[in-house]
């Protein structure tokens, strides 16, 4: 093990989440245009996208954000049929002076582990208060740290479809 890896361990090991919250989002919707998407033998096609960043910086705490956005959309079309965005904001204390590298290697990785489950049940609940079939983002996203593809999702019975 490195010194640089054995720094970093002991920066993980002081690291306490001391708040999470929602910074912003918003959501838009096309109804008719997604059910027709819906009728795909695939299903509709979905993009996840994740980023991070490092909002402040402290003596003995750190501020770091992640913008999550979903989109429903054909490759043809200018405009998504479904759009959903947040941004959540973390407040984290560690033992001072915090490494500014430190900070920006688990902002760059690990901090993901803490904020997508909360995109994933803002997702999840705000398609599902839309009245159409909640869009459910998976626990794997991709292999890259930066942002990952979602699956597909289940295609709706017939009835759910053409119910407005």
């Amino acid at each position: 093990m490195s010194e640089g890896d054995s720094n970093y361990e002991q920066f993980l090991s002081g690291l306490r989440l001391i708040s999470i919250g929602l910074k912003s989002c918003s959501a838009s919707l096309d109804r008719e245009g997604l059910f027709k998407l819906f009728d795909r033998k695939d299903g509709p096609p979905r993009t996840f996208r994740d980023s991070y960043k490092v909002t402040l910086m402290g003596e003995g705490f750190f501020e770091a954000s992640g913008t999550f956005m979903v989109k429903v959309q054909e490759l043809t079309e200018v405009k998504p049929v479904l759009l959903v965005e947040c941004e959540f904001e973390a407040h984290l204390h560690g033992p001072a002076p915090i490494s500014k590298a430190c900070v920006e290697r688990f902002v760059d990785s690990e901090f993901r582990l803490i904020l997508i489950p909360y995109a994933r049940q803002f997702v999840t609940a705000t398609t599902a208060q839309m009245s159409i079939p909640p869009l459910v983002i998976p626990l794997s996203i991709g292999s890259s740290p930066k942002s990952g593809a979602a699956s597909r999702t289940k295609r709706p019975k017939k009835a759910h479809a053409k119910a407005r």
